[in-house]
C-alpha cells in the first residue's frame, strides 16, 4: 500500500480556557477560514485516533521522556463511529518538527493489515526513511492500546501555503487491550480531566498551531497577543497516564481483558 509523506511542520500546543479560545477565534477571523472537510453548518468534526504501542510501551516512554526524534504508530477516522475510509499513519517528531505518513484504506480492508508474515521483519531507519503503519506494527509486535476521541474545531489561514489552528475539546479514552475492532459504546469513554487548568471534569480546550519550518508574522504576533506559554500535551500519554492511575484515575491493566 503507498503512503503519502506529508511535509515537514512546526507544531506548537497549548491548553487555553474556553474564554481565551473565543479570543483567539475572533483575532483569526481575517487570517483563517474554517477547514473545507468541515460540514457545512456546523463548526468542527470528530476524530478518532487507535494508538498502538509495543508491550513495554516504548513509544509512550519516547513521548512522555521527550526523546528527541520519537514516533506514533496510529489508526485515525473521522465521525462518531468508522464508516467508509480509514487512514493509518505514523507520526513522526523531531523537537517540534513534525511529519506524517499516511493512507487511506477502506474500512473492511483494516483487518488485513494484521495478518501478515513476520519473516520480512527489518530495522525502521527514522532518519533515513519514513516506514508504513503495517511495518511498524509488523516490526515492533505492536498492539492497539488506546483509543482517544475529540471534537476538532480546525481553520487554515489563506497567507501561506500552510498554517492550520485547530481547537480541541471533549477528549475522551478508552482502553482497547488488543483489540483492533473499531465499533465501541459510548458508556467506554472516560473523559480527560485536566488537574492543571481545570478544577472540573471538563476537558481542557487543545490549541494547536501548525505552520512549514518558517513561523511566519501573524503566529508571532497571535502568540504574544495572547500570551501564550507552550505546553506540551499528548493526547495519547495522558491517556495513558490516567489507565495507570497518574492523575488519580486509578490503576487498570492496559492489556488484560479481565
Amino acid at each position: 500500500m503507498s503512503a503519502e509523506l506529508e511535509n515537514v511542520r512546526y507544531e506548537l500546543k497549548y491548553t487555553i480556557t474556553e474564554e481565551l479560545a473565543g479570543q483567539i477565534r475572533e483575532h483569526i477571523q481575517n487570517i483563517c477560514v474554517l477547514d473545507s472537510h468541515v460540514v457545512p453548518g456546523e463548526r468542527s468534526y470528530i476524530v478518532n485516533n487507535l494508538y498502538f504501542d509495543t508491550p513495554d510501551l516504548k513509544f509512550y516512554y519516547d513521548t512522555k521522556f521527550r526523546k528527541l526524534t520519537r514516533f506514533k504508530v496510529r489508526l485515525r477516522y473521522y465521525g462518531e463511529q468508522s464508516n467508509g475510509m480509514v487512514w493509518p499513519e505514523i507520526k513522526y517528531r523531531n523537537a517540534n518538527m513534525i511529519w506524517k505518513r499516511r493512507y487511506g484504506l477502506p474500512i473492511e480492508r483494516w483487518s488485513e493489515l494484521f495478518h501478515g508474515s513476520n519473516s520480512t521483519r527489518r530495522e525502521p531507519i527514522i532518519k533515513d526513511q519514513v516506514d508504513t503503519f503495517d511495518e511498524l506494527i509488523d516490526w515492533y509486535g505492536a498492539r492497539s492500546i488506546l483509543h482517544v476521541r475529540y471534537d476538532r474545531e480546525p481553520y487554515v489561514t489563506e497567507l501561506d501555503n500552510y498554517g492550520r489552528i485547530t481547537f480541541d475539546r471533549d477528549l475522551s479514552y478508552r482502553p482497547t487491550r488488543g483489540s483492533i475492532d473499531l465499533a465501541y459504546q459510548e458508556q467506554d469513554m472516560l473523559y480527560y480531566d485536566d488537574p492543571v487548568t481545570s478544577r472540573s471534569y471538563d476537558s481542557p480546550v487543545i490549541l494547536e498551531i501548525k505552520v512549514e519550518p518558517h513561523i511566519p508574522s501573524w503566529v508571532i504576533n497571535l502568540i504574544a497577543k495572547f500570551n501564550l506559554k507552550q505546553r506540551g500535551f499528548s493526547k495519547y500519554c495522558y491517556g495513558i497516564d490516567n489507565i495507570m492511575g497518574f492523575n488519580d484515575n486509578g490503576r487498570i491493566s492496559i492489556f488484560d481483558n479481565r
